[in-house]
This record gives C-alpha cells, structure tokens and sequence, in this order.
C-alpha cells in the first residue's frame, strides 16, 4: 500500500470516529430548576447534569433535617436563632427573630456606633456601650449634680438643697432642688453667733464684740466658738485706759488727760483724751517764786533764778531764795587755776598766768562783795580790760593756761554784767566802752509792748538782735536784762588753733585746712537764761576782719568750757549769710561767739580721707599685678586681653595722679595741668570700656565668621587711635572753651561752680547708656544663638562670660561717678560713702573680675607659686594682631 493510500485510510477511520461518538455526547440534559416550583419556598435550586438538588437558604432549615434534598415534600422553615443564644447580640442588648435572620437593638441607656436594628451581614460588628447622660448639662436641674450609671443616670441635690419631692435621686422633668435654710435649725451656730443663710449654705458671723476661735469671719462647723475680743488692745485712744466687757468696752481717760466730748467714759471713735494743763488752773499748784511747767498728763515745777526748791520737809513744792554766787560760778576746775587760789604756793613759771588770774579774781570780789550795792558795769569793764591789754604776757601762756585764762575773763564779764542787772535803779540802757572791750546793755522792765519786736545791741561793728519771743521765755523774776559785749584784740590769742571740730578729730588731717580767725570775740548775755537754749533763735552779725573770698566757707564757732579747758566747737549756730565784710549766725542760746574762715573741706570726714586713700593704694597694687598678669600670661593673651590691659594702664595713671597731684593747689597753673591730665585719664578709661564694649557686639554678631577681626585688618593702632585719641579731643575743646575750669582754690579737678563739670560727666553718661544697649544687645544675641546651637560651644560660653564681665566693668567704673551726682540732700552721708568706696577700690575690682576669676590665670598663679613649668603644648601666643576666636582662651 502506497504512502497516499495509507494516508487516505487513517483519514476515514478519524471520520467515522468523530462521526460516531459526538453524537452520542450530544444528547440534550433538562434544568430542572427553570421550574420555580421544583424547590419550597425560601430554598435554592441547584442544577446537575442528569438532576437536581435544592438547599434551603441562611436561615431556614429543612423539614427532613437533610442539607440537600428534592422532592416532595419538603419545607424550609425559619431558624430562630435569638432562642438558639441569650448572648446573640451580647450584653445590655435585645435579640428580635426575623424571617430567615434576626436583628440586634440596644437596650435604653445604651448605645452601639452601628445603632439599633443590626442585622448579620451589616458593616462593622455590634456592641452595647453605656450612654453618659451627664454629659447633657441640661439632664438635671439646677443646683443638682449628675451620677451616671449603667444604662440610666440619677441627679442628686447639691449640699444645701433638697428636692422638690423629697427624694434624693431625682430624674425627669418637673424636679427641683430648692434651698435648704439650715438658719431654721436654731442650734446651727454657736452662742454669740448670728446665722446668714446663703443659697446652698449658711454662715455663722460672731456678733459685734466676739470673734471666732479660728480667727475667720466666717465660721460653720462643730468645734467653732465666738469668743469676746478684748477691744482694749486697740479701740481707745492714746493716753486712755480700757475696761473689757463681755461683747463690749469702755474707755476712761487717764489722770491727767479730759476727754474731749465731756464724758467720764465713752465707747464712740474720734474721742481724745486731751492734756489737762494744770498751770493754767488758779491758784498755780507749783507756789509762789516758782514755774510751772505743763507736761503730758502731769507737770513739773521748777524754781525761777535767785531761787532754790526748799529741801525741808514740805507736802507741797515751795522755793527759797538763794544768796548770788559770783566769783564761785567763774572759777572753773582747772588745775592751773586751782594753784593760783590764795594761800597756794605758786611755781616760778606760773608767776604771769597767776598773776592775771588773781587780777581777774579781785575785780570780781569788788563787783560782788556787797549784794545790795550797785555794781558799776563801766568800771568793772575798765578793770577787766586792763587784763586783755597784757598782750606780751598772754603771747608766754601755754595752750591749756591760755584758753583757761580766756574761759575767765569771759565769764568774769557774764558774771559782773549780771551782778549789774540785780539793782533795779541801773540805767535801762547803757553802753559801756573800754580799750579792749565794749558792752551794750538794756534793762526790759515791763516786756515786750509790741508783737514781734525785736531789740538790737551793737558793739564795735557787731551786731545781737533778740526777739521779744525769746525775752518772755525768761526765768527771771524781775525785770529782763540783756547785754552784748564785743572784745578787742582777744581773737589773735584763741585763734583757729583752738578750733576742734568733732566732724575731723586728727590734727594731721586738721591740718590739711586752711582756716584763720576772721572777727571778733563777741558775748550775749541775759538774765534767767535757759540751759536747754531758746525755741526761737538768736542772730549775731559778726564784722569780718579780712574781707571773705569766694573760696571761703565761713563757720560760727562757739567757745565750749567744758572741752579741754576751752575750745572753739562749730555746734549750736549755723551760718545764715555771708558777705564780704560780715557774717550772720543764728544760734540758738547765749554764747561767746566768733567766726573762723575755712578754705578747706571741712566737712569731709577722717574715715572717708582714710578709706580714700587706703582704697586707692589697694587699687594701684591690683591694677600693677593685673597689668603684669596681661603683659606676661601668655595662656590668656588675645584681643580683649589688650582691651584690659589698656584700661588697667589709663586707671592706673590716674589714680596715682590723684593721689600724688590732687591737693596740690599752691601753684595755679601747675594745679591746672594736674586736673586737665587727670581728666584726660579718666576719659580714656571710659573710652577704653566703650571701645570693649563694640568690640563684644561685632564678635557675637560674627561669630560664624573666622578671623572676622583680622579679615578686615582691625589693628590695635586703630583702636589706639580711638581709646587715646577721642579724650585729646573732648579735653582740647573743654580747655579751649574754658580754660579756667580746670583747677579750684582746694583741689586740682575740673571747676563744679559754673558746670565744667559736665565736660567730663556728660562723656562719662553718654558711654555708660551706649555701652548698656550694647552689652544688652550682645546678650540677647548670645540668648538667641544659644538656642539654636549647643549649649557647650566654648565660643558662645566664652562671649556670654566676656559681656557679662564687661557689664560688671562698667557697673564698678560708672557706678562710682553717677553716685557723685546724688551727694546731696539726706542721702548724702551713705552716697559719700558709697562713692568712696568703690571709687577708690576701682582697681581691685578690675583685677577681681578679670584675673582671680579668670580659671586659666588662677592655674598660672599655682604654677607660679608652685614652681611649675607649664608644657609648651598648652602655651600660645597671639602676638598684637586681634583675633576673634575667644574660644583659644577662657578669658573675660
């Protein structure tokens, strides 16, 4: 068989097997589930390839329990699955059958995110979760208070109120809660209480007259009491006694004192208890020859001059009267006066001296022998005036002899003018002048006849003028006598030598003024005079000897016996004007008076002398040792370490100037030099710290920038140029406007009368704000870039230590001069202080802040002291050229 033949016949047998066999599979299968009726209701048709089968849907089950079924017959009925499981739909829910599935609702009071009527197959799952009603504030009523609880809520009536129904737990519309009035409850407060009901509470306030125990107006509460309050610590005026009472008080006045609305005892404010003057009363209780004299609540009696309390026996205050003393109230307790006493042995070199005192001595015993006898005030004058013209031998007396012979003569004259004023038949005035003294008298019988009156004694160019106020606050008895005595020739024997002044005790320092004695001696005298001195003062009009220049400062100086024998002592009289030829004092006593010219500052203290000084030395001693720490500690040497050095070298200049040159005021133009140098070096030190201060403000504000100073080729010349230079300027246009301002007549510094001083203050002003906004605006710099970058930055810890060093700085050299503005007024004691304290100590200050607080300077001084060398690995040097990287070096 051929190849094509055999092809042919494989080709027929694949026919007839297609033919054949499709046929039989192609026989046609019948859905049996077109029919609706193949399956019961709420069942699915499931079709197969020669059947069917039906499967009852979710939620239904069959009649004959089989899955899949067919046929007649057979049902689907409804599952009820909420009887299947309490727990369906989980707690606090409800379980509701449905045909073929079931829904879930929560109970009331519950809620579930899916909300009620879950069905199974619906998004999310369902659960309960309890509803918070209390979060409605309207779910109960005022003044009550919401509890939750699972599935409900109940309201409650605050404490102090009560429902409307009575119940505690309220819910629903229609309840209130209405205010408890516990004031109804009569025992709610304790006794001497009233009660204060309030809406929901109450208050108990202790009645007028008691208080709490607990100390609060309010009280409420068992242990609570009202106790009564002792109004007598604090409710009746001064100079009152108190009685308690329970609730109440009275006061009384005490012994001595009338209440000023008439009643005997009185409980009402703005009632005083008012002195009662019983030396108004008549008769006066003090007696005849007496005075009384009004105190606060009582008085006191005192006997008028020439008399004397009786020491007998008496109930009653009575005075006697006294014989005159007059020789008895001159002697003093003098040891060379005592040895000239009659009867004495007296040494050779005493001779002079006793034989003035004696001669004094024996005027007084002719003035006062006969008591009766009228005392001629003219000789007596002449007699004692022959004692002052011994001029030659007053000039041989020691210091102790001569202010002891004064302190004689001068109450010799009070004394014989005295005696004179006894005999009521003297002179109403007279005028007595003798070689070496003159007194004017005047005898004021009936008082002053008009108000205001004022009566003036003259002697010898000098003036006394006495009000009439002070003669009616005389303790004489009779007529008033006043006299004032003008001597001649005394004051070139108690000079300013016996000047003391309490204010400068060293003589050194007394030394450094220049005073002199520039008027005369002069005296007032009265009758009856009073110890304590006068309410109103007594004015004296002193004739200058030289006429005062302008850098005079005058002093009243009154004659103390009771220091050192006698001595001149500025205390009792204060100058009121001072002219070229006179002087006016106001004092307020009699006194032996005389005026001593001052050209020196007689109001500075020793102590602040000293501390001036002594601060000073200090201070030259710390800027020497900083000055070298700057030049020869290398470890610290940078930009701002020549900054200091600078100032360090301008304060240091200065301070020695002053302290050499400052009083050197002989020569004017030499003294002028010193004050212009001085102000130089002043500024320069301002100028320095001003040149520190912009220094600080371009660093931080560059600090990103390495080199910054070096870049822009800053060199110290320029700086140089900037620190010496701008004070050459304020100084040369200072001079050339007021080239008289440099120098005074008592220190060589800048003139303060005609405000040249602001030449230097107003500089010293404008450095200290601009360099406060600077210093400020570095901190706030620092403040900022120290919160974006770490803290720990040795630049930014460096910068921050620098600025607040230079703040520091300009406190201490600022501090000082503002001070000196406000040395005036009632501060002016502590300002004067304060300025010389830390004017003085400006030094040691410096080296304080930049050297012993320095870390790397102290190493440098323990390796100093310990004589360690320092490895070459930490030594650095900078050379002059500024760098502005602080962080090499922990300085400031």
């Amino acid at each position: 068989m051929g190849s094509s033949s055999l092809l042919l016949f494989w080709g027929y047998c694949g026919l007839f097997f297609w033919v054949i066999f499709p046929l039989e599979s192609m026989a046609v299968d019948v859905n049996e589930c077109l029919d609706t009726t193949t399956c019961p209701a709420y069942a699915t048709c499931t079709n197969t390839l020669d059947s069917y089968y039906c499967t009852c849907k979710r939620g239904f089950l069959s009649s004959n329990g089989l899955t899949q079924f067919r046929g007649p017959g057979v049902t689907c009925k409804d599952i009820d699955e909420c009887s299947q499981s309490s727990s369906r739909c989980g707690p606090h829910s409800v379980c509701r059958n449905l045909l073929g599935r079931y829904k879930c609702s929560c109970f009331p009071g519950f809620s579930s995110p899916t909300g009620n009527d879950w069905i199974p197959g619906n998004p999310d799952d369902f659960f309960c979760t309890d509803v918070d009603e209390c979060t409605d504030p309207g779910i109960c009523p005022k003044h009550a208070t919401c509890h939750n609880s699972p599935g409900s809520y109940s309201c409650v009536c605050n404490l102090g109120f009560e429902s409307s129904s009575g119940n505690r737990n309220i819910q629903g519309p229609g309840e209130t809660c209405e205010d408890v009035d516990e004031c109804a409850d009569p025992g709610i407060c304790p006794e001497h209480a009233t009660c204060h009901n309030s809406p929901g509470s109450y208050s108990c306030v202790c009645n007028l007259g008691f208080e709490s125990s607990s100390g609060n107006r309010n009280i409420q509460g068992p242990g609570e009491t009202c106790e009564d309050v002792d109004e007598c610590l604090h409710m009746c005026p001064s100079n009152a006694m108190c009685t308690n009472t329970p609730g109440s008080y009275f006061c009384t006045c005490s012994p001595g004192f009338a209440p000023s609305n008439g009643k005997l005892s009185f409980t009402e404010q703005g009632v005083h208890c008012r002195d009662i003057d019983e030396c108004s009363q008549g008769p006066s209780p003090c007696g005849p020859n007496s005075v009384c004299t009004n105190a606060l609540g009582s008085y006191s009696c005192s006997c008028i001059g020439g008399f004397q309390p009786n020491p007998e026996g008496s109930l009653n205050f009575s005075c006697k009267r006294i014989p005159f003393k007059c020789k008895e109230d001159v002697i003093p307790n003098n040891e060379q006066v005592q040895l000239c006493q009659v009867g004495a042995a007296v040494e050779p070199e005493h001779g002079s001296f006793c034989t003035l005192i004696n001669a004094t001595f024996s005027v007084l015993d002719d003035a006062c022998e006969n008591r009766t006898a009228e005392v001629s005030l003219k000789n007596t004058a002449e007699s004692l005036s022959s004692v002052l013209k011994q001029t030659s031998t007053w000039s041989n007396f020691t210091k102790e002899e001569t202010s002891a012979l004064a302190t004689v003569v001068l109450e010799s004259v009070k004394s014989s003018t005295l005696a004179a004023f006894l005999n009521p038949s003297a002179n109403v005035s007279q005028t007595v002048r003798a070689e070496h003294l003159e007194i004017e008298s005047k005898i004021i019988k009936e008082g002053c006849t008009e108000e205001n009156m004022t009566f003036h004694l003259k002697a010898q160019g000098d003036e006394m003028k006495i009000a009439c106020s002070i003669i009616e606050e005389s303790d004489s008895t009779g007529p008033t006598g006043v006299a004032f005595v003008s001597f001649w020739g005394m004051e070139s024997f108690l000079d300013e030598s016996f000047f003391q002044d309490p204010q400068t005790p060293l003589a050194n320092f007394q030394s450094k003024l220049k005073m002199k004695m520039n008027s005369r001696i002069v005296q007032g005298i009265m009758t009856g005079e009073k110890k304590d001195g006068f309410s109103y003062p007594v004015i004296y009009t002193l004739e200058n000897i030289e006429p005062k220049q302008e850098f005079e400062s005058p002093i009243c100086v009154s004659w103390d016996t009771n220091l050192e024998g006698g001595r001149w002592m500025s205390s009792g009289c204060v100058v009121l004007e001072a002219s070229k030829t006179h002087t006016v004092c106001s004092c307020n006593r009699m006194m032996n008076l005389a005026i001593i010219m001052a050209s020196g500052e007689l109001t500075m203290e020793f102590s602040l002398y000293l501390i001036s000084h002594v601060g000073i030395i200090i201070s030259l001693v710390c800027l020497v040792l900083a000055i070298a720490t700057f030049l020869l500690c290398r470890a610290i040497r940078n930009h701002n370490t020549y900054l200091h050095l600078h100032l360090c070298i301008c304060l240091f200049l200065a301070k020695t100037l002053f302290i050499i040159g400052v009083d050197k005021t002989d020569n004017q133009m030499g003294c002028a030099i010193i004050a212009g140098f001085l102000h130089y070096l002043f500024l320069a030190c301002f100028f320095w710290m001003l040149v520190e201060a912009v220094m600080l403000f371009l660093m931080v504000r560059n600090l990103k920038v390495v080199n910054y100073f070096s870049s822009r080729n800053i060199k110290m010349w320029y700086l140089c140029a900037f620190g010496y230079g701008l004070p050459v300027v304020v100084v040369a246009v200072s001079a050339s406007v007021q080239p008289q301002g440099y120098g005074m007549h008592n220190r060589c510094w800048l003139n303060i009368d005609r405000g040249f001083i602001w030449s230097f203050l107003g500089p010293v002003c404008a450095i200290i704000m601009i360099n406060s906004i600077l210093l400020t605006w570095t901190l706030c710099v620092l403040r900022q870039k120290l919160s974006s970058v770490n803290s720990e930055v040795s630049t930014f810890k460096d910068t921050r230590l620098l600025t607040l060093k230079a703040f520091a700085q300009l406190f201490i050299l600022g501090c000082s001069w503002v001070l000196g503005l406000f040395q005036i007024g009632p501060m002016a004691s502590i300002m004067a202080y304060l300025f010389t304290i830390i004017n003085s100590l400006q030094g040691a200050f410096i080296f304080v802040i930049h050297c012993l607080l320095n870390r790397q300077v102290r190493e440098e001084y323990r390796r100093l002291f310990t004589k360690k060398i320092k490895p070459s690995s930490e030594t650095q040097s900078s050379g002059i050229l500024l760098s502005s990287n602080p962080s090499t070096s922990k300085t400031g």
